[in-house]
């Protein structure tokens, strides 16, 4: 992974527990490509007085927001400190507009729950005034799955007791729910509930009760 330095900015991290995470597809062929450096420093200790200081720089640190990259850094920073210094899991640049310009996404996983949490920040780039936002409707989704050259995106949480999740599609323009599911742990008799929005269409499945939806259920891309 090809390091690229923070601008003004010398980070310290706090390790990650990956042991529990599963993979999220972003596409079914494109790279995770790392925008910003989140390695971490061996030779830095993690007290509290050093995470403290290592804190305090963070949030002190200057950054030049003049270009895209220098842009991605300043949300990085953001993303760090409001996550306890806690490294993502990637981040990567794809259009999600299918307007010709690359928004930025920050993969990372969630703390609390029993089910999958991997989750994401979805910042769009408005091309006019040349700068990213947030945009919560997608980095809402729980669990995302990414089929760019499909516009679609699959998302779900599904804890102990049961949960749900559905699909996006691009339609004119925008991000259009066209499939939603829930579900309620009952055994070998559960029953996946299964609405599509636009067509008002309903549909039960009997199937057994999973932490990831069955494919006939919900596309997802992550395995169990």
């Amino acid at each position: 992974m090809n390091s690229i330095l923070i601008f003004g900015t010398f980070i310290i991290l706090t390790s990650c527990n990956l042991t529990e995470r599963k993979n999220t597809q972003l596409t079914a062929k494109d790279s995770i490509t790392s925008q910003i450096d989140t390695a971490f420093s061996e030779n830095s200790s993690i007290g509290n007085s050093s995470f403290s200081d290592t804190y305090d720089s963070l949030a002190r640190a200057y950054v030049d927001t003049s270009t895209l990259q220098g842009k991605r850094s300043w949300l990085m920073n953001r993303f760090l400190i409001e996550n306890g210094l806690s490294s993502p899991d990637y981040d990567t640049l794809f259009d999600l507009t299918y307007d010709g310009f690359k928004d930025y996404v920050i993969g990372y996983y969630g703390k609390s729950g029993t089910g999958i949490k991997n989750k994401v920040k979805v910042y769009l780039f408005n091309p006019k005034k040349q700068y990213y936002f947030l945009d919560e409707q997608l980095s809402d989704l729980p669990n995302p799955t990414f089929y760019i050259k499909q516009k679609k995106i699959t998302g779900f949480y599904i804890g102990n007791g049961g949960g749900g999740g559905g699909r996006l599609e691009w339609i004119n323009n925008k991000w259009t729910s066209t499939k939603e599911f829930d579900v309620d742990k009952e055994g070998d008799s559960t029953k996946w509930k299964i609405s599509y929005p636009l067509k008002k269409k309903k549909e039960v499945i009997v199937r057994p009760f999973q932490m990831i939806p069955p494919e006939e259920v919900l596309e997802t891309g992550i395995k169990w």
